[in-house]
């Protein structure tokens, strides 16, 4: 697989990628300096010259200046003992026995699903991940695409300021998942597309814990990484096992409409759980108004939720440093 394609007009952090490359302003935003940069890249390197970057001149510049590999490798897995521990952080948390307003309780296995994809997220966000780094930036301040500028008022009430880029507004953001997953799934991953809709076609048609569609996939590049990255994760690194556990999954829900990448995004949101839900905080956080139940505020936000996820944050983190420790030992 190779990067995806970028023009004028594109952002984000594949744009920051050439640019850095090509000697241009590294901010994020193709223009035409940086148009120019690869036109000029293109003749040197006897290739096409129309100033798009595709999977040809992607592919001269991963040569030419040793670029990571592409899709970046996954993280190691937790050791079973962390697991272990996390889901039963979540499993004996408030929020577990929590009843949702007109869903009850959560599935367990969505519980510790959700707490655990979180620790992912934490580890990519101390890795500098593009994906984690845009899910626990500040708030926005743009209500018309950002959730959490949309949910200002409501985390503010509950002492969840996200006026602060990091692991605080990260933790945030998935409060508001845990909410928007009831809301819309009842915590089922293979929850199917609403059979009362016509969204049929592959692009439009909904899928999995938070029934997003892969037309979503224009709100960011890093929705096309993270298609790249699960394309053919292993299935223990897609958390299905534990997403699955309390959850009954028929024919009608695993239906998949269409074909080709929306065909393989239904399919993969309802196989591939954690992929779901690091795809849906992408989109919360770039395109809010996809979702309803946001829209109108219905994706319940819980301090219960607040502190499971923090508790699972620290087991992430690890014990603080003890300065008075390392000095009695040196």
């Amino acid at each position: 697989m190779t990067r995806p394609t970028i023009a004028y007009g594109s952002h984000g952090s594949f744009v920051e990628e050439a640019q850095s490359c090509l000697g241009c302003d590294v901010d994020g935003d193709f223009g035409s300096q940086t148009e120019t940069a690869v036109r000029i890249f293109q003749g040197e390197q006897r290739i096409d010259v129309d100033g798009v970057v595709g999977e040809v001149t992607w592919g001269r510049l991963e040569h030419v200046y040793a670029l990571a590999p592409y899709p970046p490798p996954m993280l190691p897995p937790l050791d079973d003992a962390t697991v272990a521990e996390i889901k039963q952080i979540a499993g004996q948390s408030a929020i577990a026995q929590y009843q949702w307003e007109d869903r009850g309780e959560a599935p367990l296995g969505y519980t510790q699903g959700m707490a655990l994809a979180f620790a992912d997220m934490v580890r990519r966000y101390l890795a500098s991940d593009s994906t984690a780094l845009l899910c626990g930036k500040a708030n926005t301040h743009r209500a018309d695409i950002d959730a959490l500028s949309w949910y200002r008022d409501i985390f503010d009430a509950k002492d969840m300021p996200n006026e602060e880029e990091g692991l605080d507004t990260l933790r945030h953001l998935f409060v508001l998942m845990l909410g928007l997953g009831m809301r819309e799934s009842s915590g089922v991953h293979c929850e199917g597309r609403d059979m009362s809709a016509e969204n049929v076609s592959s692009m439009t048609a909904e899928a999995g814990l938070f029934q997003m569609s892969w037309n979503m996939e224009s709100a960011s590049e890093d929705m096309q990484k993270l298609f790249d990255e699960y394309y053919e994760c292993p299935r223990d690194a897609c958390l299905i096992e534990t997403f699955s556990q309390g959850v009954s999954c028929g024919s009608q829900g695993w239906a998949c409409y269409g074909s080709g990448d929306g065909y393989r995004y239904q399919m993969m949101a309802k196989k591939c759980p954690i992929f779901a839900v690091h795809t849906a905080a992408v989109g919360l956080r770039t395109r809010r108004q996809h979702w309803g139940p946001i829209n109108r505020m219905e994706a319940e936000v819980k301090t219960a939720a607040d502190e499971m996820l923090a508790a699972v944050q620290d087991v992430v983190l690890g014990p603080p440093f003890d300065v008075s420790e390392q000095e009695e030992t040196s």
